[in-house]
């Protein structure tokens, strides 16, 4: 093989590589294109056009479209709720120091319904957790499906992950037990 079809499969590697780790930057981790072009010193035009080629936009939004995702937005909000009720508890001893009833009924009406609305997200984040929650069985045969396309893929590959899928389903079955 001459050198220069050499250097050219090296760019070639290299550029896919690139373009996998700004892949992993925009849609799995959740950064922006700006901030991604920047981080890896390439261009913003660039990473646009390899976002919109392979789009990335659909794979960001059905990753931010888990119930994992939508389990921690509603513990966000519960903090921020939180938050909120604590002010308004506040605000409630400054009515009452002075005497201000009106203001304090009107601030205990506010206190109350965000208390409901914490109480139904509340509900809501323990029934996501529960439909949410899979079995042993399904992540084992989820596991296998992985495993078996992985064999089929690059077998040494697979024989170099059996120890660690030993060890991964014997630390998942005492989890989900």
């Amino acid at each position: 093989m001459s050198s220069k079809k050499r250097r050219k499969q090296l760019s070639k590697a290299v550029y896919e590589k690139l373009k996998r780790t700004a892949y992993e930057y925009v849609v799995v981790q959740g950064m922006s294109q700006k901030e991604t072009a920047a981080l890896l010193d390439i261009t913003e035009a660039t990473l646009s056009k390899w976002a919109k080629d392979g789009n990335w936009k659909d794979d960001r939004q059905s990753r931010q479209q888990c119930a994992s995702t939508d389990a921690d937005n509603i513990k966000k909000l519960l903090r921020i709720m939180a938050q909120q009720r604590l002010e308004i508890e506040e605000q409630i001893l400054d009515a009452q120091k002075t005497g201000d009833t009106e203001e304090e009924v009107r601030l205990r009406k506010e206190a109350r319904a965000l208390s409901d609305d914490m109480s139904k997200q509340n509900k809501t984040l323990l029934n996501l957790d529960k439909e949410n929650r899979i079995t042993l069985g399904v992540y084992i045969d989820v596991m296998e499906s992985i495993f078996n396309a992985m064999r089929t893929f690059d077998e040494q590959l697979w024989e170099r992950a059996i120890p660690f899928y030993s060890e991964h389903t014997k630390r998942i079955s005492n989890e989900l037990g």
